[in-house]
């Protein structure tokens, strides 16, 4: 199970645009930005576990209340957490609130995104959220939720297998 953070904001559009041939392509982009969502979730090969989002960055409080309130509530028994070596993710009491149900937490070395599967998956939701272009917090919040519901376990196996882990057959 992987477990990560990703900043989103209300300012997000598509990257690229089509035109006819010889026209040139528009789009809408906002001035303002507006206030950082930070979306902290966790994935594994049964699926998304959890998610949450909250306005501003990751501080060592929200990320323990998602340790507490939406990860270790998924967790089982002999659970791999891995995670990266944000300061936020070694505050005391998370090893041990993962440890107490049985779980194991391992943190991935120092600059390494391309061993963290749920990398790609803020890649395929943030691609969603472009192509809603939400411009206020409450649509934002809804196409959060309907971007993670369009992750499916075959993308989740996926990304798993292209980041080199191997994946056992059903």
């Amino acid at each position: 199970m992987f477990v990560d953070e990703s900043g989103v904001n209300i300012a997000m559009a598509r990257l690229y645009a089509r035109a006819l041939k010889g026209k040139r392509a528009h789009g809408d982009r906002p001035d303002k930005r507006g206030k950082n969502v930070t979306v902290i979730g966790a994935i594994s090969l049964r699926g998304i576990v959890g998610a949450m989002t909250f306005k501003g960055g990751t501080d060592k409080i929200a990320f323990q209340t998602f340790v507490e309130q939406v990860l270790v509530p998924n967790l089982w028994e002999g659970a791999c957490v891995v995670m990266d070596n944000f300061s936020s993710h070694k505050v005391a009491g998370i090893q041990e609130a993962i440890e107490a149900v049985g779980a194991h937490l391992i943190y991935l070395s120092p600059y390494s995104p391309d061993f963290s599967p749920i990398e790609n998956c803020w890649s395929k939701i943030k691609e969603f959220l472009r192509s809603q272009a939400t411009r206020n917090y409450s649509d934002l919040d809804k196409a959060i939720t309907a971007a993670f519901e369009e992750v499916s376990l075959n993308d989740i196996l996926g990304w798993f297998k292209h980041c080199g882990y191997c994946i056992a057959s059903n």
